[in-house]
């Protein structure tokens, strides 16, 4: 509760669980979607089983690659921007691709490119700003994100879902693309408000 209160006041704690909240939902949008996509795209369970392997294998491995030689030199060449904003372009292509197409190579691609940058780019960056604030800020209001946000998240749309399904695939993705604009949104946001805080090392206590 003490975190849900330093949410409620601080803006940039409000930017950055809006942020988590819209993409655990976003990915939740995609997850389900993709097995209907899969059922109707091959006609084996083998077949289908094999297309979620290689997704993983390949999300696995494009996520190695950019947090061995990307992650590291983005952060302190650039800051937390780059991180932030080349998922959040990543993830308004992709979702107005499938819009467009909702094709299982479509999916499969949006689906390895948008995994492997929360991954490797998304929560990195965002836990860097939790070593530039407070105690309260890091553990109560952090806690609270990773809980209440991403649950909530999860079920918010886990039903949202269930009503848009019955409108086929490009009903779901087009609101997706909305929800990934208003995810870009409150990146912007928590950018503007992360110039705010001191560097990291001088944070309180």
């Amino acid at each position: 509760l003490a975190g849900l209160r330093l949410i409620a006041r601080e803006p940039l704690l409000r930017w950055l669980a809006a942020l988590v909240f819209l993409g655990v939902g976003i990915g939740q949008l995609l997850y389900n979607q993709q097995a209907v996509i899969a059922r109707e795209g091959f006609d084996t369970a083998e077949a289908r089983t094999a297309y979620y392997a290689g997704i993983d294998i390949a999300v696995n491995m494009l996520t190695l690659l950019v947090q061995l030689l990307a992650t590291r030199w983005l952060l302190s060449r650039f800051g937390l921007a780059p991180v932030i904003l080349i998922p959040m372009a990543a993830l308004l292509l992709g979702f107005a691709m499938l819009t467009a197409s909702p094709l299982p190579i479509v999916v499969a691609i949006v689906q390895v490119v948008t995994r492997s940058n929360e991954f490797s780019l998304m929560k990195p960056g965002r836990e860097t700003i939790y070593t530039r604030v407070d105690r309260q800020w890091r553990y109560k209001a952090g806690a609270a994100i990773d809980t209440a946000f991403f649950r909530g998240g999860e079920l918010t749309f886990s039903w949202t879902y269930r009503a848009l399904a019955a409108f086929g695939s490009q009903v779901v993705f087009g609101f997706g693309l909305l929800m990934a604009s208003l995810m870009t949104v409150s990146a912007w946001r928590l950018l503007r408000e992360e110039k705010k805080l001191p560097e990291a090392g001088e944070g309180k206590d």
